[in-house]
């Protein structure tokens, strides 16, 4: 395999995965071309998922790619699959309104994204989690950084995530200045260390993650995410505002090109049967974002470790 450039990133630089198996009734040459976002959670489903296509006599071929971005990517044909957050899932299904990219399946991995802080926050902004204690000003003021005073500092995910922060501080009426993170490493190596050294800190988590997944903070709970939310002022608290309620929870979902897998119906088929558990990837988290092990390695290690589960994928 190899990783090449796409969408303005540059190479990440990586080895090759476990050499593949021999191959199945397909005569394609032409590599097949996943995305790699710069996301553990994200990349270690496509790796792993690309890995089981290699097993089945595949060319793989891994290249950088903004997120947003790679939704693109399966319309051209420059990509081949990639992975959808629900809470995006608007930008997801509007790459399949050309006709040039499907809906190809759930990973079985389930999502949740929203407002995420340390469990220290609640000493000076009681009542967390009800979003109404960000609305105190003792707590805004805990908040409030050199850069963002008057407001309180929101630590975001990197700029092209899709985040409806300043929406939602909008609908609640929460004085908060979204602040971009460079990686998603950097988003949580900014909130961790904030947690440990005390500080106040607010930030935007999501699940899967191994962070965002522990004992050390919580999600505020704003009303839940129903219909209309999004694009419908009427409903909600706020008559004036959209967003007036929590992301939506969900699973996380395969997107590809429908012209690769309408010529490859073994990799079709392979896509299709893909389908993973939360518990099976915690520990690969864990291993890229904490211990530093190059994503590569933990695919190799996955696929050796869960022969029998990526098999029945290949049957």
């Amino acid at each position: 395999m190899t990783f090449t450039n796409y969408a303005l990133r540059t190479v990440a630089g990586a080895a090759c995965l476990a050499a593949a198996a021999p191959a199945l009734a397909t005569d394609r040459t032409e590599p097949v071309v996943i995305p790699i976002v710069s996301d553990t959670s994200t990349d270690l489903i496509s790796t792993i998922l690309g890995a089981t296509l290699e097993k089945a006599g595949y060319n793989i071929e891994y290249v950088d790619a903004d997120y947003a971005a790679s939704f693109s990517g399966i319309q051209t044909g420059d990509l081949h699959y990639t992975v959808c957050w629900q809470s995006t899932m608007e930008l997801c299904e509007g790459s399949t309104e050309s006709g040039k990219a499907v809906n190809a399946g759930s990973t079985g991995i389930s999502t949740a994204e929203g407002w995420w802080y340390p469990m220290s926050l609640k000493e000076v902004c009681p009542g967390l989690p009800d979003w109404k204690a960000l609305k105190e000003p003792e707590c805004i003021e805990a908040l409030a950084t050199a850069e963002t005073a008057p407001k309180a500092r929101f630590v975001e995910g990197p700029a092209d995530w899709i985040m409806p922060v300043e929406e939602m501080a909008t609908a609640f009426d929460i004085d908060v200045e979204p602040i971009a993170s460079g990686s998603a490493a950097a988003l949580v190596a900014t909130v961790s260390a904030a947690a440990r050294r005390g500080e106040p800190v607010i930030a935007w988590g999501y699940t899967p993650h191994w962070y965002f997944m522990s004992d050390e903070g919580e999600f505020v709970e704003f009303p839940e995410y129903e219909e209309g939310c999004h694009d419908d002022p009427s409903w909600g608290s706020n008559p004036e505002a959209t967003h007036d309620c929590n992301v939506e929870t969900g699973v996380l979902w395969l997107f590809a090109n429908k012209e690769f897998v309408d010529a490859e119906p073994e990799a079709a088929a392979i896509i299709e049967k893909f389908e993973l558990e939360d518990s099976q990837l915690t520990d690969g988290y864990r291993k890229v974002d904490v211990d530093g092990v190059p994503l590569e390695t933990v695919t190799d290690e996955w696929m050796a470790e869960n022969e029998a589960v990526w098999q029945a994928w290949l049957k």
